[in-house]
């Protein structure tokens, strides 16, 4: 799956500050906001350990870090067992991939060894997606002689052939866009073009605005040129041009707040490198039946349905979330992110998880549909009724949509075209 590698979005989180060798560190603390939920210690022969705190356990695991630690009858269950040369499957989902690990390791070469997950969630672990933060325990800096001073190096999170950074808007005389220096934290992401995928940011801002126009929460966006960024460390820029995709974070508040998250890797327990295997897209359903609604596992179908309408083959299990407002102890589904077509890029693709143990687009007709609320445990009528809303309702925005103007006409006309197609094999579900 060579081009799923490629089209999977990465997301940097860029803060410049002194900081502990990674080598260094043996024990780290879990938090989440100011709460210490846990340790994670690194044990002779590489082997990471994570245990929660008692007095976190004694709350019955409130507010929730992730539903994959909570047990079935109520409260947490027992510690995960120690992995070698790599984190618990929640803490690996927390750090990025494929060429931007590779990158970041080489940023930080000298004090994060190429592959090791530990190392890389020390230098990272103070800016994260969500609410978690991991931060060296006390009194766990081993001082080598032999160690060389650190040199302040770019911090970089959120495990999402774009690059992405998390960055400042800038008010005021100048205004611009700047990366967060210090303890500031970026409140959008921008998402850089592509060279590989032409009007990849352009794809995904018109595909945005119709989840908007159709009724899905979405947050807000915007394109803007490349020459309003500033300090972009070179290590991560890149030789494409076009305009930047700029998202407004949904797990950061008004006032800078964290707000915690969980992709469904998370959420199942899966490691990254199994995203587009480690569960179907009614597992997805069902779940958020149980910890949501079933008006949540409803949009989760509405979700599906626009992203077989529009061929997307991206929506993986970490490009589906859920988020814990308030006292963070009973989750939402999170705001629709990273969607775009994937067709006018890849034209064979297909679903990125089985629905009822079928991925083409073409094979999703009322019999797929029918199968997958039986196995999702959903009203097999509400599924049906919730795929031809959408379609009617892209059917009724997507042709005069403003920002559609905005895709290259060579890209556009390849959207529209699977539109055309996929409308007749979907709306048999209203029959």
């Amino acid at each position: 799956m060579i081009f799923r590698h490629s089209l999977h979005i990465q997301t940097v989180n860029v803060v410049i500050e002194a900081f502990p060798n990674p080598r260094s560190v043996s024990s780290l603390d879990v938090l989440l906001n100011d709460v210490k939920v846990g340790t994670i210690v690194r044990t002779p022969g590489d082997f990471n350990a994570f245990s929660f705190e008692d007095s976190y356990r004694a709350t019955g695991g409130v507010p929730v870090v992730s539903l994959s630690f909570r047990a079935v009858g109520g409260g947490l269950r027992k510690d995960p067992k120690p992995v070698p040369r790599a984190l618990p499957a929640f803490f690996a989902n927390l750090l990025p991939e494929d060429k931007l690990r590779e990158a970041m390791e080489k940023h930080h070469a000298g004090s994060v060894r190429a592959g090791n997950d530990f190392d890389l969630l020390v230098a990272l672990g103070a800016d994260l997606p969500g609410a978690v933060r991991v931060v060296p325990g006390d009194g766990t800096v081993a001082r080598l002689d032999d160690m060389p001073s650190p040199k302040p190096k770019a911090r970089f999170s959120l495990a999402g052939v774009q690059m992405k950074l998390s960055v400042i808007k800038n008010t005021g005389k100048g205004g611009g866009l700047t990366l967060p220096l210090g303890d500031e934290q970026g409140s959008y992401i921008a998402k850089f073009p592509s060279t590989s995928f032409p009007a990849v940011s352009e794809n995904e801002y018109a595909n945005l605005a119709l989840a908007d126009a159709i009724g899905m929460e979405v947050p807000e966006r915007e394109l803007v040129e490349q020459s309003e960024f500033e300090g972009i460390p070179k290590e991560f820029e890149t030789l494409s041009d076009g305009k930047v995709l700029l998202v407004k974070r949904f797990d950061r508040g008004t006032n800078g707040e964290r707000i915690h998250i969980e992709d469904f890797a998370q959420v199942f327990g899966v490691n990254p490198s199994r995203k587009y295997e480690g569960a179907a897209y009614h597992d997805i359903a069902a779940a958020l039946n149980v910890a949501v609604s079933s008006a949540a596992a409803l949009e989760c179908v509405r979700r599906l349905a626009l992203a077989a309408l529009t061929g997307n083959g991206d929506m993986h299990l970490k490009n589906w979330s859920l988020i814990y407002r308030g006292a963070g102890d009973k989750p939402d589904l999170a705001p629709v992110y990273d969607v775009l077509s994937t067709i006018p890029y890849i034209s064979a693709d297909a679903m990125a998880l089985s629905l009822a143990g079928e991925r083409p687009f073409k094979a999703l007709n009322v019999q797929r549909w029918k199968a997958f609320a039986n196995r999702a445990r959903l009203p097999e009528a509400a599924v049906l009724n919730a795929v031809v809303d959408t379609v009617e309702r892209v059917d009724k925005f997507w042709w005069s949509l403003p920002e559609r103007e905005v895709i290259p006409a060579k890209v556009r006309e390849r959207i529209d075209a699977h539109i055309r197609m996929m409308t007749p094999i979907l709306g048999t579900c209203a029959n």
